[in-house]
């Protein structure tokens, strides 16, 4: 997961390239000549800062897919003094975008191909909202865990239809013994979280998906069974009288 493309803010000349949500390789690109701003300004504001919207086109830099997406938001224009040592100082424009939203959204983390339907649309849902609600984002990513369990088998209520506690579920996931029931319990309390907060930090919700995309590589990507087969064949068998 690459964090440093996901910012507040961007200046209308630093778009990062944003992963595809449809494509295992392509990423989305801003369409300079598909980029508007609007701007808001009357005779007694202040015309050193304005705010308006703008409306920024993307699309997929892979031949065949034919993903376009749009992203909009706030538009700050800000005339600031800039010094150059010698020279004159300089009032210069800086432009900002702040996005509100971004559909399709971008793909934060990647998703391995044996993750459950259930599972993935739940983090779907989640890429689609981290500019636009991150607290309800997490609680898609709560969704998904939940899923994720269903998978395994662990259903969400009894045979007489009463619902059982994340935690108790999360219990039993545990006695598995699949590994990384730390990492759901933390995004589970997150998520609990997250329903209380009316803007969760950015950073928060990055982190909250790193550790889920290190979960997801490992259950459902193969990793830890790689890992363990390369340990296998390095380690040569021992003499059981020997120590080294």
């Amino acid at each position: 997961m690459n964090k440093t493309i996901w910012r507040e803010k961007y200046s209308k000349d630093s778009y990062p390239a944003f992963p595809c949500p449809n494509s295992a390789s392509g990423t989305l690109k801003r369409l300079k000549d598909r980029s508007y701003s609007f701007w808001r300004s009357g005779p007694d504001e202040d015309t050193t800062e304005t705010e308006g919207k703008f409306a920024s086109f993307f699309q997929c830099s892979y031949g065949f897919c034919a993903t376009v997406a749009v992203m909009s938001g706030v538009a700050t224009s800000v005339f600031v003094q800039n010094s150059y040592g010698d020279e004159e100082d300089r009032l210069e424009e800086e432009v900002y975008f702040y996005p509100k939203s971004m559909t399709p959204g971008p793909k934060v983390i990647s998703i391995p191909a044996k993750t459950p339907k259930p599972v993935q649309t739940e983090l779907k849902k989640a890429f689609n909202l981290i500019w636009t609600d991150r607290s309800s984002a997490v609680n898609k990513l709560r969704v998904a865990i939940e899923e994720m369990l269903v998978g395994f088998g662990i259903d969400k209520k009894t045979e007489e239809e009463n619902f059982i506690p994340l935690a108790q579920r999360l219990d039993r996931f545990q006695a598995m013994q699949i590994g990384h029931h730390d990492t759901l319990l933390a995004l589970k309390d997150l998520g609990n979280t997250g329903s209380h907060e009316t803007m969760m930090p950015l950073k928060d919700l990055l982190d909250a998906f790193d550790i889920l995309e290190d979960a997801l590589e490992d259950i459902y990507g193969g990793r830890q069974a790689r890992l363990a087969g390369i340990k296998q064949r390095f380690t040569k068998p021992r003499n059981p009288r020997t120590s080294v």
